[in-house]
């Protein structure tokens, strides 16, 4: 199976030096603070499995990538959640790094798509080109189709290509002449961009943030953490040492076991009145969305798969309740920041009291 293909020319597609899949280990540890309810539908093994891949995915990130632990158990949680990741944050902490362990941390096809203002959308979904005799047109693919997408710096490339771009992410096709060609199975977009105020780049509309499951900014890295990059101990050149965690075919069985989690009842009505409470925040213009709400969801049953349980609690929801609705916030006073819609997001969690379980 060949893991690493070499893209296209076009919409500066490059690649990965080629890994060596490895059988997956378990590795981390179990949450074992709560007794599972009874249920038929989801045996544990598969809880297992799906939550050993997550720890795993987090174990390989972390050896590369300095920084905080919780930022790599988030990307890990997109990754079996199907969820995409947006890393933001200024220059130089390592967002585009984190993206590229991301992908090879997973057996399949990578691209990586660097945004400039000239990038067109044909230059990232595809074009119609003559085939060999000029008689007709043929589609050839663009770097979007592959199983792992790093679109480095999104917000310098120009609107229009960003709606393609989350067109077909969101659809997870591309249409071309009235044709749908289905992008591959699974698919992941892992996207890099700097703070909105920073010279040459454009702000993401409502709509193209809300298609990200969440946003994460590693931030500085501290003082041991520096001192390991400069050491050479972390860093991109251990990035040609990643090999992929699972094959394509562990990772979809991973994800589908991340699907059937339980989520009580009593849970998903604190989600929705944490959704309530950020659209009733005095300081709101806009609210999380129901879109938000089920991404929150989805990325709280990785997690609780990643702790060894079948069943959501709101620890699990608590833990990414900022990097999955901060983004979806938007402020009648603000700047469109995700700053400060991460601090209306947490003082919502801190207001809206969790059911106990």
């Amino acid at each position: 199976m060949t893991l690493f293909t070499r893209g296209p020319a076009h919409g500066r597609a490059v690649d990965l030096p080629p890994p060596i899949v490895e059988p997956l280990t378990l590795s981390g540890s179990r949450d074992t603070h709560h007794s599972p309810p009874p249920r038929d539908q989801l045996d544990q093994e598969e809880i297992d499995a799906a939550g050993a891949l997550g720890r795993t995915v987090v174990d390989t990130i972390a050896t590369v990538v300095a920084g905080r632990r919780e930022v790599a158990e988030l990307a890990a949680a997109c990754l079996l959640s199907r969820g995409h990741l947006l890393v933001e944050d200024i220059p130089g902490v390592g967002k585009t790094l984190l993206a590229q362990v991301v992908a090879a941390s997973v057996g399949g096809t990578f691209r990586r798509i660097q945004g400039t203002v000239d990038l067109l959308p044909g230059d990232v979904t595809g074009t119609l080109v003559p085939d060999a005799e000029g008689l007709h047109l043929r589609f050839r693919p663009g770097p979007i189709f592959a199983n792992v997408v790093v679109f480095d710096e999104l917000n310098r490339t120009n609107p229009r290509t960003q709606a393609a771009l989350f067109e077909a992410a969101e659809e997870r096709t591309v249409t071309v002449d009235g044709r749908s060609h289905a992008l591959p199975d699974p698919f992941l977009l892992v996207a890099t961009q700097n703070p909105i105020d920073m010279a040459g780049t454009f702000r993401l509309g409502e709509g193209a943030a809300d298609r990200f499951a969440a946003v994460v900014s590693p931030g500085r890295p501290d003082l041991d953490d520096e001192v390991a990059v400069i050491a050479g101990r972390r860093g991109r050149r251990l990035l040609p040492d990643v090999r992929p965690v699972a094959d394509l075919d562990t990772l979809v069985r991973a994800q589908a076991a991340v699907d059937r989690v339980t989520l009580p009842d009593s849970v998903a009505r604190w989600v929705v009145e944490l959704l309530d409470a950020t659209r009733q925040h005095p300081r709101v213009r806009l609210g999380a969305s129901t879109r938000g709400g089920l991404a929150l969801v989805q990325l709280a049953r990785a997690l609780a798969a990643m702790r060894g349980r079948p069943f959501v609690v709101p620890d699990d929801v608590v833990a990414v309740a900022v990097p999955a609705l901060a983004h979806r916030v938007l402020l009648a006073d603000g700047d469109g920041s995700t700053t400060q819609g991460r601090e209306v997001v947490a003082e919502c969690v801190r207001q809206v009291r969790p059911p106990s379980i």
